[in-house]
């Protein structure tokens, strides 16, 4: 997906968008979206069966869909998990790829500080177009129109994730089409341009890229940082340090 995305050229949001409609489309009808995944049915066939769901779907997003479609796919599902990776890469470079991050993990954390966020997004029984107006509601007014997009499109339907951590799996991708990593960097007050530098030093030669730095305001972090990279956990804060002292003595 990285390379296709890579080579698009002339694509608008409106075209992503109308990607992403297909995609909720086809979630809705599993029927033909295990027809469109299936091995035994062609190019041609596979473009029959398109132009008869979705034969208003603008050209250009439709030649997106295309791309994606006519990749082999094993399960049904990778071909959705394949329209949402393909249609975030494109949203890279609609816009500033930092607004777009940004936005999408501020909306990550007000639905997880919200429990009844939560349990609405994930909530089986209400219509994907329901959730999607409770996303345009909440970022209407602060999101960036690119990381609105995404984010109504994935959170609505995270595919077995809790609608945070799929809008942040969608973060995370948008910095790996842009080139970086993502790290949540959990401090105790804000940084100053000369602290973010030696945190992204740090970053740099622990993990050999660069990364888009989510800073989170963590009181609990008594000095220094706590840096999440994937699996991978740097604890350089202080009260890590006097813990680990404090178990030495002990032992």
């Amino acid at each position: 997906m990285a390379q296709h995305a890579s080579k698009a050229k002339g694509h608008t949001l409106a075209h992503v968008a109308g990607l992403f409609h297909a995609g909720r489309a086809l979630a809705e009808h599993p029927s033909l979206l295990a027809a469109l995944a299936d091995h035994g049915h062609d190019s041609t066939q596979r473009a029959t069966l398109l132009d008869g769901a979705l034969g208003s779907l603008d050209k250009s997003a439709r030649a997106l869909l295309d791309d994606v479609v006519g990749l082999a796919w094993s399960e049904p599902a990778d071909l959705l998990q394949g329209i949402e990776e393909y249609g975030i890469r494109l949203s890279v470079g609609l816009g500033d790829t930092d607004v777009l991050v940004s936005h999408l993990l501020e909306l990550s954390r007000t639905i997880r500080a919200h429990a009844e966020l939560q349990l609405a997004l994930s909530d089986k029984r209400a219509s994907a177009d329901s959730k999607r107006s409770i996303v345009m509601a909440l970022g209407a007014k602060s999101m960036d129109k690119v990381a609105l997009e995404v984010a109504a499109y994935v959170a609505p339907q995270p595919r077995g994730r809790r609608a945070s951590d799929a809008l942040v799996d969608a973060a995370r991708l948008a910095c790996h089409q842009d080139g970086r990593g993502l790290a949540e960097v959990s401090v105790a007050t804000e940084l100053s341009a000369a602290q973010m530098k030696t945190v992204q030093q740090t970053v740099l030669k622990r993990f050999g890229t660069e990364c888009y730095l989510d800073v989170v305001i963590a009181p609990e972090v008594i000095g220094g940082a706590r840096i999440h990279v994937g699996d991978v956990v740097i604890d350089g804060s202080v009260d890590t340090q006097l813990n680990a002292m404090r178990l030495q003595l002990a032992g």
